[in-house]
């Protein structure tokens, strides 16, 4: 029985939704004039088209140019609000995507100069938030287009209804059609380089295809079968297909011979590059594990026998394991559809026999005890032998596959009902090595966010390993690195990382706006061993490991959200030719790591070994989220969720997989040496930090339980996107009132937001969680070693912690009020949503925080 179990929030009451969630745009754009002299040119083609009655399919002679049924891109300097809504009121105007954009200011657009001391004008030194917004008009819509600009360019006040089209004009930086190098950018065409060069010039290269996606099944079906013929005209193959309407995604799978791979890395005007339909070119998604490490000599106690009396509630979507290893034989339910374990080497099936071994029984060299439940296992990739990397189906779409094997764990399919009914938490260690984040969001990405929200699932996803050496300019050689203190190394190796970010980005889908990513942090279980030339990048506060991609997330989300043990990675120093130091990464070996269950070439199945990476902290993160619903279930913890429809469980643990996470002291040493400093800069270098670690290492043996000192209480609920709040009032310890003592206060909150992918805005659902006055009520303030105030809204979790020592009176009823509210923001929402609480009050040692809150609960103290 645990002597202080988790608590319960207090049911909340009513309360108007606090007022806020506005701002205004500080752009400075043209005059009308200018606007005219600027976009007149394109516009007036157009208008010369139809006034000389020629057919407008002449207009689609210049690959570039505008037309009909081709995609038009309008690069705007700031956004509209509901971009896809001003389409709409233009008939055959159809909106497609957006993205995000980054402009540099110039003479007609810029970011009005504020700063107190400052003379007016456009801000040099900060670039332009910008969209690019993309449609696909008909000529009646060309025509209305024309009909627009001309009464804006003329002066004219806007029709009805019409006035934000005369913001896109006023806002436009360029108007164009979506060309070849859109639609076969630079990465997609170094990809084809390095394939033709493997292939040669008799050989196939692979390549996955995104087409536009259309308003209406008419517009689609004439879409898909225009790409067949550009296909075919190609000579080439459609491999695999898949069309997912609610993420507005058509794929398709597509051999084309060397000669036509040639032509489009010349960017020659052939059917591929020129196919209004098609909206992207890129390469085959794979995930691909080295096979790599030893199995280590010594023996681990074995495990107790497994126990198979509940349906498991985690799954593992990876690599094919070896199921019947001592650490996993009778705790996985494997559902293996596709047969890979008939196309899997048992001697190399390394990464999902990895991960399973350390979600049921974590780093074993910390002796834990296994899961109380199996673990459903679908298999995803296989491992061919000869020592190859274990790798995706050839001839399938890694993202449909993922799809239908959602649908089939919790739906079924047409082998039968639902294969794992009850799993809401599905560990994802896979990133897409071909299509690192940079900006839009993935269609894995749009897939996962979809998924969770529609069956209430918990994505655990791996922010993705940067294998690359890290370059660390300070230092004018090795000698000089070596000569530093540790200390003064690790602020080097810091900062190297800040400032190539750009070049260590999430893989997809790590970016997921309802996931939760999981970075690597510099930790194990492992005995240490000293290698001379081999060194820690870390002095004495762990930190992420420099091989954790990094983030943040989409529209600045933060990402990771939380980091777990990932190995005390080790790296080696080399002269890098003039321009400091280059570190690379040592492999785990028998040096560091995660110990696990691994594969072993002469059938041992007893062996084990060191894994690393995030891959390893996300399967360690999934461990603990299944750890958080045993302790939230047990009858001896409160059993928080006796009478909770499952529907809410993802959300409830997601917010308690966060609750205790920290930047720590690696943390409060960035804020004061991170740039920029001064007045004002905070959100910048925080955003910064927050790049390389998310919200922290959360504490997770602190999420499970209360303390003599600390009380965790833990709600669920619903909350429409309309004027009202839910109203918490969470009771505050009499003993720390008017007294001056160390006090804190952590509020976490999680949900699945719908997604509007037609809306720049994207997240449909923005929720928040205001404390009323916490340094009047309760003598707290905002930490700075956190995201910042602007961060934290951002995404699906809304993370804080409060600490302070004021002595303060408290108020209404020795209470401190928590407003939790919604507000729609892609979009009209036209429904409830779920979300997850915890609350957590703490304070020194000496003070009896849990039994007076447990008091003010009235709840009885267990016998």
């Amino acid at each position: 029985m645990k002597e202080y179990p988790l608590l319960p929030v207090p049911k909340p009451g009513r309360d108007k939704r606090p007022n806020g969630g506005g701002g205004g745009s500080s752009i400075q754009t043209p005059s009308r004039a200018r606007q005219r002299e600027r976009l007149g040119p394109a516009f007036q083609r157009l208008q010369n088209i139809f006034d000389q009655k020629r057919d407008p399919v002449a207009l689609r002679e210049d690959p570039l140019g505008i037309a009909p049924e081709r995609a038009l891109v309008f690069e705007m300097a700031g956004s509209i609000d509901d971009f896809s809504a001003a389409v709409a009121r233009i008939d055959g105007l159809d909106f497609l995507a957006d993205e995000e954009l980054i402009l540099e200011p110039d003479d007609d657009f810029g970011v009005i100069e504020k700063r107190k001391g400052r003379a007016p004008g456009i801000r040099d030194d900060k670039p332009i938030a910008g969209r690019l917004y993309m449609a696909m008009p008909d000529v009646q819509a060309l025509q209305h287009l024309l009909s627009l600009w001309r009464r804006y360019e003329a002066g004219e006040e806007p029709p009805f209804g019409f006035a934000p089209w005369f913001d896109v004009f006023k806002k436009l930086r360029t108007l164009r059609a979506w060309g070849p190098k859109d639609r076969v950018p630079g990465e997609t065409i170094r990809y084809l380089e390095e394939e033709l060069a493997a292939q040669g010039a008799d050989g196939i290269v692979r390549v996955e295809v995104e087409l536009w996606y259309a308003a209406t099944a008419a517009k689609r079906s004439a879409i898909q079968a225009s790409f067949s013929r550009a296909i075919a005209a190609a000579e080439g193959v459609i491999v695999d297909q898949s069309e997912i309407a609610e993420i507005g995604y058509v794929g398709r799978l597509v051999d084309l011979p060397a000669a036509e791979v040639q032509r489009l890395i010349n960017r020659e005007e052939v059917s591929l590059a020129i196919c209004d339909d098609i909206m992207m070119v890129r390469p085959q998604s794979t995930v691909q594990f080295p096979i790599e490490g030893e199995p280590l000599d010594d023996k681990a106690p074995p495990p107790p026998e497994p126990a198979r009396l509940l349906p498991p509630i985690a799954a593992v979507f990876d690599a094919m394991p070896v199921q019947n290893h001592a650490l996993l034989a009778g705790r996985l339910v494997l559902d293996d559809p596709d047969d890979f374990d008939a196309m899997s080497v048992v001697a190399e099936r390394r990464h999902g026999t990895e991960m399973a071994s350390l979600i049921l029984h974590g780093d074993r060299s910390l002796g834990e005890e296994p899961l109380s439940r199996p673990v459903y296992f679908r298999p995803v990739l296989y491992a061919p032998g000869g020592g190859g990397n274990e790798r995706p189906l050839r001839d399938r779409l890694l993202l449909d596959l993922i799809y239908r094997a959602v649908l089939r764990m919790k739906e079924g399919d047409d082998e039968g009902e639902a294969t794992g009914p009850a799993v809401f938490i599905v560990n994802l260690s896979l990133g897409d090595r071909n299509r690192p984040f940079t900006g839009p969001m993935s269609p894995w990405g749009r897939l996962l966010d979809y998924l969770a929200d529609r069956y209430g699932i918990l994505f655990l996803v791996s922010a993705g390993n940067v294998i690359e050496p890290l370059v660390v300019p300070d230092f004018a050689g090795l000698i000089e690195f070596e000569k530093v203190s540790a200390p003064d190394r690790e602020a080097a190796i810091l900062r190297a990382l800040g400032a190539q970010q750009a070049m260590r980005t999430l893989l997809s889908p790590a970016e997921s706006l309802n996931a939760v990513t999981v970075g690597a942090w510099h930790e194990d279980g492992a005995p240490p061993i000293k290698v001379e030339g081999i060194f820690s990048p870390f002095a004495d506060k762990p930190g992420p490991n420099i091989s954790s991609a990094l983030g943040l997330g989409h529209r600045k989300v933060v990402k990771p959200d939380i980091f777990m043990p990932g190995g005390r990675e080790l790296v080696r120093a080399a002269p890098n030719g003039g321009t400091g130091v280059r570190l690379d990464i040592v492999r785990p070996g028998r040096l560091y790591g995660l110990r696990c269950a691994v594969p072993d070439a002469r059938g041992d199945l007893t062996r084990e070994g060191y894994s690393s990476g995030t891959s390893a902290a996300t399967a360690l993160a999934t461990r603990a989220a299944h750890r958080i619903f045993e302790a939230l279930s047990d009858p001896d913890n409160g059993n928080l969720l006796e009478d909770v429809d499952p529907a809410f469980y993802g959300v409830i643990v997601k917010a308690m997989l966060v609750h205790r996470a920290q930047w720590g002291s690696i943390g409060e040493l960035l804020d004061l040496t991170w740039q920029p400093q001064g007045q004002g800069t905070h959100v910048v270098r925080r955003d910064g930090i927050a790049r390389l670690l998310g919200y922290g290492r959360p504490a997770i043996h602190e999420a499970m339980e209360c303390a003599v000192n600390r009380a965790t209480m833990i709600g669920y609920g619903e909350i429409p996107a309309d004027e009202q709040a839910a109203l918490y009032r969470i009771p505050l310890p009499p003993s720390l009132e008017r007294v001056r003592k160390p006090r804190a206060l952590t509020v976490s909150l999680a949900w699945f937001s719908p997604v509007n992918i037609r809306h720049r805005a994207y997240r449909r659902a923005k929720l928040e969680v205001a404390p009323d006055s916490p340094e009047a009520g309760f003598g707290v303030r905002r930490v700075a070693g956190q995201p910042s105030d602007k961060a934290v809204p951002r995404g699906s979790l809304f993370h804080v912690r409060y600490a302070g020592e004021r002595a303060v009176a408290f108020v209404d009823g020795n209470t401190l009020a928590l407003r939790v509210f919604c507000r729609e923001q892609g979009g009209a929402l036209d429904q409830s949503i779920r979300y997850g609480l915890a609350v957590t009050i703490e304070a020194g040692e000496a003070v009896r925080v849990y039994d007076e809150v447990r008091q003010a609960l009235r709840i009885r103290a267990r016998p």
